[in-house]
């Protein structure tokens, strides 16, 4: 299985977001992604996007950054 990670760590809002939203956009119901992010703001808004989406996720801080895990539920 490929790996599937988005490294956000450097990426401020609004571009992390844009980022985000494009790359969980592109994946098929039941596939998963990881997300990496380093700015706390850019981790709220990407963790309300998702929870408004069709998306299961959970986070763990990490040293520095916080590892997003991102699954896209069926619809």
């Amino acid at each position: 299985m490929e790996s599937n990670i988005l490294d956000l760590r450097g990426q401020g809002c609004p571009l992390a977001l844009l980022l985000a939203k494009r790359h969980t956009n592109l994946l098929a119901s039941g596939e998963q992604t990881q997300i990496l992010i380093s700015d706390p703001s850019s981790m709220k808004d990407i963790t309300r996007y998702l929870q408004q989406q069709a998306y299961a996720l959970s986070c763990e801080e990490a040293e520095g950054y916080y590892c997003m895990q991102v699954t896209k539920e069926s619809c």
